[in-house]
């Protein structure tokens, strides 16, 4: 009777040990976002060694590309930008030379245009496919915008073609 009292004693032990339901010490929740990371660096770290990694870092994946990102003008093109001094003071409202460039839509003193598509020239340089939209008519006409003097001014020129005339106007930074 002793020996069954000890052996159902000891199974009552083990199962407490056991891990249960009510406490868990050797599973954590991490977020999603963690756990790839984590995953990321076990990789690199199997891959080339911890001594490796610790000093070259884990290797960063490139966005995957998307329309809204290839239609976005870089963040060293966005701001106000004027074609004179007049139109970079924020208080003048008659201003008809400020534009505002801002991810992918420029606004105009009475219209906008919205990038269709955008092609990189250059890290300084792009050409965007846009459509105008104001004073009642929509046009589409394709220009190429450069930044010049350390990023302080902004040239925008347009060809010639089918009822536009040429453009090249240089705004500088507001």
């Amino acid at each position: 009777m002793t020996r069954a009292i000890t052996a159902m004693a000891l199974a009552a032990m083990l199962a407490a040990c056991s891990g249960g339901t009510s406490a868990d010490y050797n599973r954590v929740e991490v977020p999603e976002k963690e756990a790839r990371a984590q995953a990321a660096i076990d990789a690199e770290v199997a891959r080339s060694g911890a001594k490796s990694t610790a000093r070259l870092g884990v290797p960063v994946a490139t966005p995957t590309p998307n329309a809204a990102r290839d239609r976005a003008f870089p963040a060293a093109f966005r701001g106000f930008w004027g074609a004179s001094d007049d139109d970079c003071e924020l208080a003048n409202t008659a201003a008809t030379g400020r534009i505002d460039v801002d991810g992918d839509t420029i606004r105009f003193y009475e219209s906008k245009a919205r990038v269709q598509a955008m092609r990189p020239l250059s890290p300084i340089a792009l050409s965007a496919d846009l459509r105008f939209d104001g004073e009642g008519q929509a046009t589409i006409a394709t220009e190429t915008y450069r930044l010049e003097n350390g990023d302080t001014t902004l040239s925008r020129t347009r060809a010639a073609a089918a009822g536009q005339p040429a453009l090249s106007i240089r705004y500088k930074r507001c």
